[in-house]
C-alpha cells in the first residue's frame, strides 16, 4: 500500500537549520512546508488552505521574511493564531519551541494546548503521532488521500494547485445545486490539463495563448476522429505516435460536449433542472479524474515532445525572428514544489520558472543560464504574467 503523506505548514525562523527535523517529519509521513515569518507561512496558508492538513508554529519568529535575528516575537504565534480562526477550514494549531518561558508559561499554554519541547526525540515522536490523529479527522485530508492518485497530479509540475481546489470542492458536491458553476470549475480543470501539455511541450503555444482553445486543443491531441480522419487543428498536425489513447481522446470529447459553452448547453441545462441529480455531474467529473490519473503515468514516461508537423503554410507569412535569450541565474528554489525563480544579470524583474523546466535541467541555486521569457494569461485571474519558456545552460 502506497505511504499516505500530511501536508503540514511550519513557521519557524529557524527552519534552515533543522533538517534533521524535516527528515524526521518525512520519516513519519509528514511533509513539513517551511516558511520563516507570519506573513509569509499565513499568507499561503490563507491562499491554499485546502491543501494542507494542519499548522505547526514556534512560539516566536520573524513577521516579515526579511526581518533581522533578534526581531523575533511570541506577539506572532499570537496573531498566527487570529489568523487561523478566520479560515474557513479549521486547523488544530501545534507549537513545537525551544523556548522554557514558553513550553513552561501557563498562561501560554491556556492559548495554545499542544506545545511540544524541541531537542527532545520523546516530544517529538509525540508530536508527529499527535499531527496525525488530528489531520486524519479533517475532511479534505480523508478525501485527498482516498483520490491521492488524482491529488498527485495537482502541483506545479503538473497542473497546478489551484486545479487540486476546484477538484476538491468537486468531490465534496452531493446535490444538484450550482450545476452550472460545477461544470464551469471541470472546464476551468480541463483547461489547465490543456496548459500541462503544452508545458511539456505535447501542444504547440498556439492552442493555450491567449486563452485556452479547448476544443481545438482536444482535436489535436485525440489526432483524428473516430473513422481515422487526421485532424489538422490551427495549422498543425499531430503525428500518430503521441495520439492520445482512444478511451482518454473520447473522454475528453464527453466532458467537452457537456461542460462548454454554447447552443448545446440548452438542452443540457433542461435535462439537469428536470432529473434534478447530480449525476451527469459526477459521471463527467469522474471521467476527468481518470483522464488526471493518465495524464501523471503518461508524462513521467517522458513521451516524444514536439510531434506534430505544420500543414499551412501561405505565401504571406514572415520568418519569426529569434527569441532573445537573456542571461542571469537561478534563484529562490522551492525544494517542495519544485519551482524557481530567474535572476536577470541586467535591468529587469525577477521571473518564474516552471518546475517542468528546473526538473528537466537540473537547475540548481545560482546557476547561470540563458532563458527566453514568454507572455501568457493566467486563466483563473485573467491576468497577464511572464514564465520562462525555455532555458539554455551557460
Amino acid at each position: 500500500m502506497e505511504e499516505l503523506f500530511y501536508n503540514i505548514l511550519w513557521i519557524d525562523d529557524e527552519h534552515e537549520t533543522l533538517s534533521g527535523t524535516k527528515g524526521r517529519a518525512k520519516r513519519n509521513g509528514i511533509n513539513l512546508m517551511p516558511f520563516k515569518s507570519l506573513n509569509s507561512g499565513m499568507n499561503e496558508l490563507e491562499r491554499n488552505y485546502p491543501l494542507y492538513d494542519g499548522v505547526l508554529l514556534d512560539a516566536k519568529f520573524f513577521e516579515n521574511e526579511d526581518d533581522v535575528k533578534g526581531s523575533e516575537d511570541t506577539y506572532n504565534v499570537h496573531r498566527a493564531k487570529e489568523r487561523l480562526l478566520q479560515l474557513k477550514k479549521k486547523f488544530e494549531v501545534f507549537v513545537l519551541t525551544g523556548q522554557a518561558e514558553a513550553y513552561e508559561d501557563k498562561t501560554f499554554n491556556k492559548a495554545f494546548a499542544k506545545v511540544y519541547k524541541k531537542g527532545s526525540d520523546e516530544e517529538i515522536d509525540r508530536l508527529f503521532s499527535d499531527i496525525k490523529v488530528a489531520a486524519s479527522n479533517q475532511e479534505d485530508t480523508q478525501i485527498r488521500h482516498n483520490y491521492k492518485c488524482v491529488f498527485d497530479v495537482c502541483t506545479e509540475k503538473y497542473i497546478g494547485e489551484l486545479a487540486g481546489q476546484d477538484i476538491l470542492n468537486l468531490l465534496k458536491v452531493n446535490d444538484e445545486t450550482n450545476i452550472d458553476n460545477h461544470f464551469n470549475s471541470i472546464r476551468k480543470v480541463v483547461e489547465d490539463l490543456f496548459i500541462a501539455f503544452n508545458k511539456y511541450n505535447l501542444l504547440p503555444i498556439e492552442f493555450v495563448t491567449p486563452s485556452v482553445a479547448l476544443n481545438e486543443s482536444s482535436k489535436f491531441l485525440a489526432g483524428k476522429g473516430s473513422d481515422g480522419s487526421l485532424f489538422s487543428e490551427k495549422g498543425y498536425q499531430h503525428l500518430e505516435e503521441t495520439h492520445l489513447p482512444k478511451l482518454i481522446a473520447f473522454y475528453l470529447r464527453g466532458i467537452l460536449s457537456v461542460t462548454q459553452a454554447g447552443s448545446h448547453r440548452s438542452d443540457i441545462d433542461l435535462y439537469v433542472k428536470t432529473i434534478k441529480t447530480p449525476f451527469l455531474l459526477k459521471s463527467v467529473f469522474f471521467q476527468l479524474l481518470d483522464v488526471l490519473a493518465w495524464f501523471k503515468m503518461y508524462v513521467d514516461g517522458n513521451p516524444k515532445a514536439g510531434n506534430w508537423v505544420k500543414v499551412v503554410e501561405t505565401s504571406t507569412q514572415v520568418t519569426k525572428p529569434k527569441a532573445e535569450l537573456i542571461h542571469g541565474k537561478v534563484i529562490n528554489i522551492n525544494t517542495q514544489k519544485g519551482y524557481a525563480f530567474f535572476k536577470p544579470d541586467g535591468i529587469g524583474e525577477n521571473v518564474f520558472i516552471p518546475p517542468h523546466l528546473v526538473t528537466n535541467h537540473s537547475l540548481e541555486k545560482d546557476m547561470s543560464v540563458k532563458v527566453e521569457i514568454e507572455k501568457y494569461t493566467d486563466n483563473r485571474a485573467e491576468e497577464i504574467k511572464y514564465r520562462v519558456k525555455r532555458v539554455e545552460l551557460e
